[in-house]
């Protein structure tokens, strides 16, 4: 009858097995391994267990690896999350990807510098902030200190979860960054000045994206896109007047045909564009009057008439150049004087008709007419969006998205050709979900025209990661810097920097000089925040010596009332942050793609108009987390997992693994319980095999020395420590390529592979029977495969290695404190050729053998191959020979081996012939056979217990 000792190690289950008689004799005489380091956690040991780690090993490792490890420093530039509400998926994938990413480079001995950041200012804070109250209750210094509160109540909530993912940083106050911090926006203000003393930022009236339910202006990057939203397709009749047309035009009237999604802007129309180089037709409808002519673009009409079903005569045709001379009547206030038609570049035939109403206040492209002919900009919206009282009086305190279409094509009725509803792409604030419009305004820019090229060109030398994505992710980048016409960096709130800038009250003329910027930095660095901006008036802000060099009375100026754009006050990060640095540069920038219209644009676009060049070598570009169906993940829709809840159910290691395992590999970042319990699944593997290499190789203080050298290993010995070196060249090389999935990949497959289906499977009779010489080399080697598994999963679950290390060195050292490196020495392509050709038999045997249990088999091997018997005699000696205790039955498994050459000349490959031997095996070992059969144990066996006695 046996007793089964059973050991878990990755995916297989290794058992020992004595004969129960013999038990109390022979048990405790095998190595069997021991540990205390536990297989599986409970979830309040767990919790347990991390809360003990982080507070005594992982908080001391950032400090640590600051003093210990070797420059160049790596610096990672935290882009700042915001201080607002819970943290989700998404926050838990960049700060992972982040630590893994510094974790790896701490393991190579380098030194990292990562200063986490958060961005504190800006509307969703504000809106969340001043909830509860109502609009006219609030000042500005009521709304900024509410906001100041829930931002730092955020930031604290959201640092102790970070902190509890175990980030590698220091989170103490004074080594964290703030963007409302006093030192961080007297920075911003300095870096405003500089580049408006450089012509780079300059107030104009433009128009802009404007949001009616934010009541500010919002820059590209703050907009989303509704795909279906549906806007009115309105075909509208302008009269026209002067067009040089032949004699069939005599007696007729003749409109212009012009095609609008946004009727609500009419009333700012001054002119029509048209293209000079298309070519234009006069033609008839069938449902109106034959006396009335509509012109439009040629290769317009067939779409015209697909679109209403309304058949065109041409009668006919003009160039481009006939329309210089025209005018017509303004559709809504017929009073007017004629306005002109103007050629225009933008005008295209590709949709529409070919000739474009023209509101300078609403259009980017109409705004660039009307600095070129001279055009009024005509604004009658206010910042809600509604009509002013300078608006035609129909449309008065209406609001233009609401009331405004409808209301105005009423207005207009006898002009509608054609009316029906389009659904297209349209913007919409991205805090608010609802539609913004463009609307011209007073406003502060930074000249982006003068940067676009010298931003282009340092992005060619800005690498990007993963390296599959490279390209398509800087034609995106490059793609988004050359379509922006310019950035809006002023935003019409309460809660954020104040634009320091004063103005003149009689004709607004910006005052502003580098001795009130001095002035204020000053007054900021006392009063700790910027609320005396809105607190003390001009008389008590500026004092009798300043109003000199500024040349104004103190009644004769206004402060400006607006606030920096939230991507400014992040764009300028690396110039506060930074600052220590070499030319004050980050190796890296980490983020999701939506960085590409967002911080990466706008730290490029200060870093350039600064001093030149990019505040980054290189950018690392993540994905978004969605459900397993593949939706973003909504709380009104109830997909949404979040990682408290994760951490709570499963470890923050499995968050990790997670976050490793597919974090890298697309841009959608799927989140499923069958991807959790997946990764939960597989670290559970990985714990068993640490586990196992705890229990074999002992605490560290109670070994002996276990620097054996290498030649006096065995060949799997040699094999396996061959094995690990190409391994840490591997995972190095996957790190540094910074894919994490296939690192998680590598550290996985070697384990099943390697050290669990070759190396620990082939080695356990020696490692449980054998001698202590025996012994004391596999420890060695095991040695060596735990610590460099430890170095490889440092990054990836930082909790379970130092779980792991404090049983094999409860002295007290952290893993963070070890330097391990595999050895060259180890390099030998001989040994693994010997090894696995070796293997290549073992397969042959596995497929012969059946159910027999292999030790009872003799095997006979052929050789047909001069190489491969050179090969196989380096594991088992002698040929012809029958031996059961070399190397090569070890590996085979197999009770007794002989190696023979082949002399049949026509075989391609070695042929085994294997016998069943019908002998006991020893009841200690298992391995070996009682030859006689008065012996309880085998002669090996009994040269070891008796050694020991």
């Amino acid at each position: 009858m046996l007793r089964v000792i059973q050991f878990r190690l990755g995916v297989r289950l290794y058992s020992v097995k004595t004969v129960k008689k013999d038990a109390t004799k022979y048990t405790d005489t095998i190595n069997l391994p021991r540990t205390r380091f536990p297989n599986r956690l409970t979830a309040a040991k767990r919790e347990e267990q991390e809360r003990q780690i982080l507070k005594h090993k992982i908080s001391a490792a950032y400090e640590y690896q600051a003093q210990h490890k070797c420059k160049p420093t790596f610096v990672l530039h935290d882009g700042p999350p915001y201080a607002n509400g819970q943290l989700h998926m998404g926050h838990a994938v960049n700060k992972i990807l982040k630590d893994i990413t510094l974790r790896q480079r701490v393991v190579q001995g380098q030194q990292v510098n990562y200063i986490p950041g958060w961005d504190c200012h800006g509307l969703p804070i504000e809106l969340k902030a001043t909830a509860d109250a109502a609009a006219g209750e609030q000042n500005a210094l009521d709304i900024r200190q509410k906001s100041r509160a829930f931002a730092l109540e955020a930031i604290e909530l959201q640092k102790e979860e970070f902190r509890s993912w175990g980030i590698l940083a220091n989170w103490q106050p004074e080594h964290i960054y703030l963007t409302f911090q006093p030192e961080f926006i007297a920075n911003q203000l300095h870096l405003f000045y500089n580049l408006y003393e450089r012509g780079l930022v300059y107030r104009d009236l433009k128009p802009v994206y404007w949001s009616p339910s934010s009541k500010t202006a919002l820059a590209e990057a703050e907009l989303e896109y509704d795909a279906n939203f549906v806007s009115p397709s309105v075909y509208l009749r302008f009269a026209l007047s002067g067009l040089k047309a032949s004699g069939a035009t005599q007696g007729k009237e003749i409109y212009a045909l012009v095609w609008t999604t946004t009727p609500w802007t009419l009333p700012s129309n001054q002119a029509i564009c048209y293209n000079s180089s298309l070519d234009y037709v006069l033609i008839r409808l069938s449902d109106r009057n034959p006396n009335e002519l509509y012109l439009m673009a040629s290769a317009l009409v067939d779409d015209f008439q697909a679109s209403t079903e309304i058949l065109c005569e041409i009668v006919e045709r003009l160039a481009g150049s006939a329309l210089a001379d025209c005018t017509y009547q303004h559709p809504v206030d017929k009073a007017q004087t004629a306005l002109p038609f103007f050629a225009a570049g933008h005008v295209q035939d590709s949709k529409g008709t070919g000739l474009v109403h023209t509101a300078p206040a609403h259009g980017p492209d109409d705004f660039l007419i009307s600095l070129a002919k001279k055009l009024p900009i005509k604004c009658y919206v206010n910042e809600a969006g509604i009509y002013t009282e300078e608006a035609p009086g129909f449309l008065r305190n209406k609001s233009v998205l609401v009331e405004g279409n409808p209301l105005v094509l009423q207005h207009i009725a006898t002009d509608v050709v054609y009316a029906s509803q389009f659904e297209h792409s349209y913007p919409i604030d991205w805090r608010t979900k609802q539609p913004v419009i463009i609307r011209a305004s007073e406003q502060w820019f930074i000249d982006t025209d003068k940067l676009k090229a010298p931003a282009a060109a340092a992005l060619e030398r800005v690498e990007i990661y993963p390296r599959v994505n490279a390209e398509s992710s800087k034609k995106a980048l490059l793609t988004q810097l050359h379509k922006r016409p310019y950035w809006c960096i002023s935003r019409q709130r309460a809660w954020g920097v104040p634009i320091p800038v004063l103005y003149r009250r009689d004709n607004k003329q910006v005052v502003l000089n580098a001795a009130l910027i001095q002035h204020l930095c000053e007054l900021l660095s006392n009063e700790r925040s910027m609320d005396f901006w809105w607190s003390k008036p001009l008389e008590e802000l500026l004092p009798d010596e300043l109003l000199k060099q500024l040349g104004c009375k103190a009644d004769e100026l206004i402060k400006g009332s607006d606030i920096f754009d939230i991507w400014f006050d992040s764009g300028s990060t690396w110039s506060a942050v930074l600052k220590k640095q070499p030319n004050q540069m980050a190796d890296m920038y980490l983020e999701g793609y939506d960085q590409f219209t967002g911080w990466f644009q706008s730290s490029l676009l200060t870093s350039i108009a600064a001093r030149n060049c990019a505040p980054y070598k290189a950018l690392f570009v993540h994905g978004f987390t969605v459900d397993e169906k593949g939706h973003k993940m909504s709380k009104s829709v109830g997909n949404v997992i979040s990682p408290k809840q994760i951490t709570k159910k499963y470890g923050t290691d499995v968050l990790r693994w997670w976050v490793a395992s597919h974090g890298t590999q697309h841009m959608s970042i799927t989140v499923s319980d069958k991807l959790l319990q997946q990764a939960a699944d597989n670290l559970s593997k990985v714990r068993g095999t640490l586990r196992y290499l705890n229990g074999v190789i002992n605490q560290k203080e109670q070994q002996q020395d276990l620097s054996i050298p290498t030649g006096s290993n065995s060949y799997l010995n040699q094999y396996i420590l061959h094995s690990l070196l190409g391994f840490e060249e591997e995972i190095e090389k996957l790190y540094n390529a910074y894919e994490y999935n296939r690192v998680v990949a590598t550290i996985q497959n070697f384990i099943a592979n390697q050290i669990s289906g070759i190396y620990v499977h082939l080695i356990k009779d020696r490692l449980y029977c054998g001698d202590d010489q025996q012994l004391q080399s596999i420890r060695h080697t095991l040695r060596h495969c735990y610590l460099l598994l430890c170095k490889a999963l440092w990054p990836i679950a930082p909790y379970l290695i130092e779980e792991s290390w404090s049983y094999y060195e409860p002295s007290g050292s952290a893993f963070h404190e070890q330097s391990v490196h595999a050895s060259e020495d180890w390099r030998d392509a001989k040994v693994s050729r010997i090894v696995n050709a070796a293997l290549d038999i073992k397969r042959l045997v596995n497929q012969q053998s059946g159910d027999v249990n292999s030790w009872h088999l003799s095997v006979s091997i052929k050789c047909c191959s001069q190489r491969q018997l050179e090969l196989l005699c380096a594991l088992n000696g002698q040929l012809n020979v029958s031996t059961t205790s070399s190397e090569l039955c070890e590996i085979l498994q197999v009770g007794s081996v002989i190696l023979q050459p082949d002399v049949d000349a026509a075989a391609e490959s070695a042929t085994i012939d294997l016998q069943t031997l019908k002998v006991p095996l020893c009841p200690r070992c298992r391995r070996y056979s009682l030859v006689k059969a008065q012996q309880e144990i085998c002669m090996r066996c009994s040269s070891i217990l008796s050694a020991r006695k």
